[in-house]
């Protein structure tokens, strides 16, 4: 059927014309000495069967094709009507169809399959009386003056009963088939050949039917009943689709039939009206209570179908009500042996009454009064602390009833320290839900009790403990803080002494290397240079060093940085760097950070110096600085295409001391990069790098927002050494997997 619904317009247009010139020439077929009046009208059913097939937005291209033909056939069985006549009927006509056809749709929507009451009764009212009655009519009104017409109700109801089996025996048939078609489902040999046993029994019974016999043997009244079983038969076993072609072929039969016998018992076609009438009206009852059983079995096939899937649904639903009742009371004894595990006493309070509805029997062991003792105010009297916990914490009792009860919070958490009846202090963990009407108001708390003396000791015992550890853990402190400072101090003074004996020493030397330059040998002078170069680079280790262990005493100074002009100052202070050198900065603009401005200007410093430093071999130094969001972060980065470094020694890039590269290649002491590591994490950011050997390395560094840095004294006392880069790098950001370690 989505085959059929797929044409173009034209494509119905023509399928229609074609359809009803085949259906019509075949009518002609079966009544060769039709008179003026035929028997049935087989065009009707198959416009009818069209239009039903398709939507209605190309009914007329389908109309206006079948019209043609349909003037053409009405000029064919009556010539002396004229063509106008002929053309206003067939309007008439293909006109009645299309609104058949819309009415039909109207009251049964959905696909019409005749496969029930409804829509055989819509067949039935909207064509064969709604459209056959007045096409009837206005045909016959404009034939009386014909000669042969002069019984208008004879012959209204001979042409009523034609188009009406036009409109019953085709349209139901090419449906019923199409849609069968459409299904696609293989037939098992059982099904064929009852298929084929029901055509020849139709077909077999009735040409018995309406054929003659001579010399009476057989009665011809009771030859006519013999397709019945047959037609009952395709009913029952085929449903509509099997009834409707059924239907048709007997008819087809039973008109061929009673054609061809002149001494039947209706003779031919030619009969006389009254004998044409009985005709028409056995095939529309015969066919009509076929359809009409088939579409009933169909509608109670369908009412058994479902009232079996609502059974099904039912002991389903059955089924599923007694797991879910059988798990509710799983649940409810596992909620029943919880509660005794832990000792909980539950219970469900009524604000109205002030009385408690339910109270277990477990609160005889908690108090030494029974449940039907228990009331709210005995409870009151026993109470001698309460100590809220939860959402009510900090709030006292009478300030966080009131808040609860007024409907603030839901949930109610409190310890209360009671006296049972014997005298026994106890903790009571109080813990309740309130219920609430339909105006949100409470009304009702249900809630458990548990005796928590055990913890509350327990607690307290911690808590003694704890404050015995807090004060020692504070001694400790303050000696750890003193040593470090101690050691910070003594650091300062060996570094700061060791100074005057280097500056003496490269004195001399360059003394002895001046006065002396040209009585000394090559071998000599050469030493006195390595002398002073070392004393030289010692003097800018040590003053590294002091900067390093000054970074612990300085304080931070958080203020917004244009990280810009950071970068500006630094390639300002590093152009001696780039004289005579082909250097490519690409700078772009960076976001600006909270922080300490000269600290974060020493960590630019280093990391350009660095850049510069190893990119000094490239005939084009190319440095990119920039930025990045990463995870809701800024990462600003440094790139170059230097010397790069291998990843493998990455966890060794950021201690104090440690080089990458040799001090024959790139000058320098090893302690830049540390410095820089230590102020970021002063700041609360981190400092990671990725690089590839000659493929330059590309440094990143985080600056966070003040409210998620660290106040911490300082991450520097960790220790002079270590700092480890990221375990994973992606090409742009890499992020370390995680926070970097001092």
């Amino acid at each position: 059927m989505n085959g059929f619904r797929e044409r173009s317009g034209y494509q119905w247009a023509l399928l229609s014309s074609v359809a009803c010139l085949i259906a019509g020439w075949i009518s002609y077929l079966l009544q060769p000495h039709a008179d003026p009046i035929c028997s049935w009208r087989p065009t009707a059913g198959v416009l009818l069967a069209l239009l039903l097939l398709h939507p209605p937005s190309r009914w007329l291209l389908m109309v206006s094709a079948a019209w043609p033909v349909e003037i053409f056939f009405h000029h064919v069985h009556e010539p002396a009507l004229g063509w106008v006549a002929c053309g206003l009927v067939a309007a008439f006509q293909v006109s009645g169809t299309a609104l058949a056809s819309h009415l039909m749709l109207r009251v049964a929507p959905g696909p019409i399959t005749f496969d029930r009451m409804r829509q055989m009764s819509c067949l039935i009212l909207f064509a064969c009386v709604l459209v056959s009655l007045p096409c009837a009519a206005l045909e016959v009104a404009i034939s009386q003056k014909l000669p042969g017409h002069r019984d208008f109700a004879n012959d209204w109801f001979r042409w009523w009963a034609r188009d009406w089996l036009g409109y019953f025996l085709v349209a139901p048939a090419i449906i019923t088939g199409v849609r069968v078609m459409g299904q696609r489902r293989s037939w098992t040999a059982r099904q064929i050949i009852r298929a084929v046993f029901l055509v020849v029994l139709t077909l077999g019974s009735a040409a018995v039917a309406f054929r003659q016999y001579p010399g009476g043997m057989v009665g011809p009244f009771a030859m006519v009943y013999l397709p019945f079983p047959a037609l009952v038969w395709a009913a029952l076993r085929f449903g509509p689709a099997g009834a409707a072609i059924t239907s048709l072929l007997f008819a087809v039969v039973a008109i061929l039939e009673t054609s061809m016998n002149a001494d039947h018992l209706l003779g031919p076609i030619t009969m006389p009206s009254a004998q044409l009438r009985w005709l028409q009206l056995y095939l529309l009852i015969s066919s009509g209570m076929t359809l009409l059983l088939a579409a009933v079995i169909r509608e109670q096939q369908a009412v058994g179908v479902a009232l079996e899937e609502s059974e099904k649904r039912y002991r389903q639903m059955a089924e599923n009500f007694r797991l879910a009742e059988q798990e509710v009371r799983t649940t409810e004894d596992l909620y029943r042996r919880a509660i005794m595990a832990a000792s909980a006493v539950p219970y469900l309070r009524d604000y109205a009454g002030d009385r408690f509805l339910f109270m277990g029997e477990g609160i005889r062991e908690l108090t030494g009064y029974t449940a039907a003792e228990m009331t709210p105010d005995l409870w009151e009297t026993l109470a001698m602390e309460h100590v809220m916990r939860g959402p009510i914490h900090g709030l006292s009792y009478e300030d966080a009833l009131r808040r609860t009860r007024a409907g603030e919070f839901r949930h109610w958490q409190s310890d209360a320290l009671i006296v049972t009846q014997d005298g026994q202090e106890r903790w009571i963990s109080d813990a309740s839900v309130e219920i609430h009407d339909e105006t949100g108001k409470p009304v009702r708390s249900i809630g458990i009790l548990m005796d928590v003396t055990d913890r509350k000791r327990a607690e307290e015992s911690v808590r003694r403990t704890n404050a015995g550890l807090e004060g020692r853990i504070q001694e400790r402190t303050l000696e750890l803080e003193s040593a470090v400072r101690e050691l910070e101090s003594l650091t300062y003074s060996v570094s700061h002494d060791l100074r005057a004996p280097l500056r003496a020493i490269e004195g001399f030397a360059r003394i002895l290397q001046e006065d002396h330059e040209h009585d000394l040998a090559i071998e000599p002078a050469s030493m006195l240079a390595r002398i002073r170069s070392a004393a030289v680079r010692m003097d800018l280790l040590i003053n590294h060093l002091l900067a390093y262990s000054r970074l612990n005493r300085q304080a931070l100074s958080r203020q917004r940085v244009d990280m810009n002009l950071l970068v500006r100052d630094a390639l300002g202070e590093l152009r001696l760097e780039q004289e005579s050198r082909s250097v490519e900065i690409d700078h772009q603009p960076l976001p600006v950070c909270q922080g300490d401005p000269e600290l974060l200007r020493q960590v630019v410093l280093s990391l350009v110096s660095n850049a510069l430093k190893y990119t000094r071999r490239r005939e084009v130094a190319e440095i990119e600085i920039g930025w990045q969001s990463e995870s809701e972060e800024t990462v600003y980065f440094i790139r170059d295409n230097g010397a790069g470094f291998d990843m493998a020694y990455a966890d060794k890039l950021f201690g104090v001391f440690h080089r990458l590269h040799r001090a024959e290649d790139f000058e320098g002491t090893g302690v830049g990069l540390a410095i820089a590591q230590r102020i970021l994490r002063r700041h609360g950011g981190r400092i990671w790098a990725s690089a590839v050997v000659n493929h330059g390395a590309t440094f990143f560094f985080t600056v966070p927002p003040q409210e998620s840095q660290p106040s911490s004294v300082d991450e520097g006392q960790r220790g002079l050494s270590g700092g480890i880069g990221p375990s994973s790098t992606r090409d742009m950001c890499p992020k370390p997997s995680s926070t970097p370690a001092a």
